[in-house]
């Protein structure tokens, strides 16, 4: 679907893995977009001048911006504080822009950054509520794709990194099936959100596939991409060929 290309758009996190693939799905829409990044903005510390300007100047933001692991206090805050200095300032200058929030399936377990994410949703939540502001919540399984970061982002950016250099794959043996998604496929989701006016203020998805697979037989299929013996049975096969590529690539 094509957008309007006078439809702003801020991200916050659009350097990372999935910003980076939102940004690059939304510059071949034609949009207008603007970010709030590190290293100029920190919306831990938040310039509230710069933040006001950034916010003000947009119709919808997406927060994607994250810290998946770290010490324990930098992965609350990269959820719970960013996420509060975001919204009170949405609130103090009576903004009204769609805000698109990245969650996890970690946020219905007891982890750390679960709970972080969690909490994170539930000041999201009452936000809406209470100012009458459209939120979108996504909680994202196992997300993966082209340029994730090995031993951060997914099991299978750190497999097809391993295997495109040559390392031996660590495996867990359990046989239990996996749901992964393609990075790709949640852009056209976010693409069709930009654009959907919901029946009620505050919206929450979790976001998974028919993507199935055993950390055994995910490691033996990324092997078989190094070796040639690959064939492509569907478009998840597809996809994570694709993903392996991009590491290939790298280690050249």
């Amino acid at each position: 679907m094509k957008l309007n290309k006078n439809l702003k758009i801020g991200i916050t996190g659009s350097k990372g893995f999935i910003g980076g693939h939102i940004v690059a799905g939304l510059e071949n829409q034609g949009v207008k977009l603007s970010f709030f990044d590190l290293p100029k903005n920190n919306l831990l510390k938040p310039n509230p001048n710069l933040l006001k300007k950034f916010i003000l100047r947009n119709d919808i933001i997406i927060h994607a911006a994250a810290i998946n692991r770290g010490m324990d206090i930098e992965v609350i805050a990269g959820s719970v504080v960013a996420t509060y200095n975001l919204i009170s300032a949405m609130e103090k200058c009576g903004s009204k822009a769609k805000l698109i929030f990245l969650s996890s399936i970690q946020a219905e377990t007891e982890t750390l950054y679960g709970k972080s994410k969690r909490l994170a949703e539930i000041m999201l939540e009452d936000f809406s509520n209470r100012i009458k502001s459209p939120v979108s919540i996504f909680r994202l399984t196992n997300i993966f794709g082209e340029w994730g970061k090995p031993f951060y982002n997914s099991v299978i950016a750190t497999f097809c990194h391993q295997v495109a250099k040559g390392e031996k794959l660590n495996v867990n043996p359990n046989d239990k099936k996996i749901k992964f998604l393609y990075v790709g496929d949640f852009v056209k989701i976010i693409i069709k959100e930009l654009t959907l006016e919901r029946k009620n203020n505050f919206y929450l998805k979790t976001i998974s596939s028919s993507n199935e697979i055993s950390i055994p037989d995910l490691a033996n299929l990324i092997e078989s991409f190094k070796k040639n013996k690959f064939k492509a049975k569907n478009k998840f096969y597809k996809d994570l060929y694709k993903t392996y590529l991009s590491y290939q690539y790298k280690s050249v």
